[in-house]
């Protein structure tokens, strides 16, 4: 295998943003103490900007593999499938592990894990996927329709922060992650136009505003409304103002590449899908959460320890099940079977990929229609 530029950094931020996720969901679902200060101090504006910096985590991995996917416009039906078909593994693995362990199976879980898209399962995810899907339109357009495109996206993540209502479907998480991955698409495509010296400068001024912000929100909360109930208004990952401190900190370490293989970036990127993959498995975090509650006593300070020992160890299990499974699927061939038959040819138009597509896809359910017609008995 050649080596090729690759962006190491965007690929390591990845992992990190990922880490950041789990924490989030790990930590605070499982309703810590510290929740239960209703307070106007220090200790609450500190709470706010801690929970504001793992919300962060999937802003930065959607928009992140954005970047990474930009410039693969002929790889990204293929790589789409790749990572749903990955996604559905996964889950489906955890699953089939928490049943030996706890002798409980519900088939509930098992169509959840089986039909990822039409069970809501991983809606960022799922957004995230449809985005890939739609890149080589996205590509074409924003030639276009540059400016269009930019205020529209703008428009997006502004609204419902201005206006405090789910007004996009953002809560589901499928228009989330879909919005997110296109926002890293028009980055990579905007990268060259933007100096370090600008990106730096508006990563500090974020960052200040997103600390002043979140911090004072309780104190803003107590004297309109008496009580805590907006406290937490910009300490959510829909937040614009982090969507556009995530999208800055991406572009920065865009700018950062390291001469490496395209397996080592792509080894990195499945570890870290893997993670997310975990950490929306409401399933599997209810598990961790409910072990958490009966070894910890709901001591802050000793959840968290328990957590981050915890995600380590989540991510030592991944590395080296990634392992085995890419390993698997290179052995076999599947990943190079999808790749022939998914990737854009260089003297493909649109139309033509598209019906060559379809055609494929008939012929493949008339050749199998007797083992799909068996399964869906």
């Amino acid at each position: 295998m050649n080596k090729e530029r690759k962006n190491i950094g965007l690929a390591i931020l990845l992992i990190f943003s990922s880490l950041l996720v789990c924490l989030d969901r790990i930590f605070w679902q499982s309703s810590p103490d510290i929740l239960i200060n209703d307070k106007v101090n220090i200790q609450q504006s500190l709470m706010q900007i801690y929970h504001a910096s793992t919300l962060i985590g999937i802003d930065i991995f959607a928009i992140g593999l954005g970047f990474l996917l930009q410039s693969s416009e002929d790889k990204s039906w293929s790589s789409a499938i790749k990572y749903w078909i990955y996604t559905i593994f996964v889950g489906t693995l955890g699953l089939l592990i928490l049943t030996l362990f706890s002798r409980e199976f519900s088939i509930v879980d098992l169509y959840n894990m089986l039909f990822p898209f039409v069970r809501n399962t991983y809606g960022i995810l799922s957004g995230i996927v449809l985005g890939m899907l739609t890149l080589p339109l996205f590509n074409k357009g924003v030639k276009k329709y540059e400016n269009i495109i930019k205020l529209s996206l703008l428009l997006v993540i502004i609204a419902p922060t201005i206006f405090n209502k789910d007004i996009f479907g953002f809560a589901n998480g499928t228009v989330f992650g879909y919005i997110l991955v296109n926002l890293g698409f028009y980055g990579n495509y905007i990268r060259s136009k933007l100096s370090v010296k600008k990106v730096v400068t508006r990563i500090i001024l974020l960052l200040l505003t997103n600390i002043i912000v979140v911090s004072l929100m309780p104190e803003f909360s107590k004297a309109v409304h008496n009580d805590l109930s907006t406290a937490g208004r910009f300490t959510n990952s829909a937040s614009a103002l982090l969507i556009l401190l995530a999208f800055y900190i991406v572009l920065l370490v865009s700018k950062i590449k390291v001469n490496v293989k395209n397996g080592y970036v792509d080894f990195i990127i499945y570890t870290a899908w893997a993670l997310l993959v975990i950490s929306n498995n409401q399933t599997l975090l209810n598990k961790l959460i409910e072990y958490n509650r009966k070894t910890a006593q709901s001591v802050t300070r000793w959840i968290l320890a328990k957590d981050i020992k915890e995600i380590l160890w989540l991510m030592l299990i991944v590395i080296l099940s990634n392992f085995i499974i890419l390993g698997i699927c290179k052995l076999i061939g599947i990943s190079q079977k999808i790749s022939n038959f998914y990737d854009i040819r260089a003297d493909e138009e649109l139309p033509q990929f598209f019906y060559r597509i379809t055609n494929g896809i008939k012929s493949w359910i008339k050749a199998h229609r007797v083992y799909l017609a068996t399964i869906a008995w």
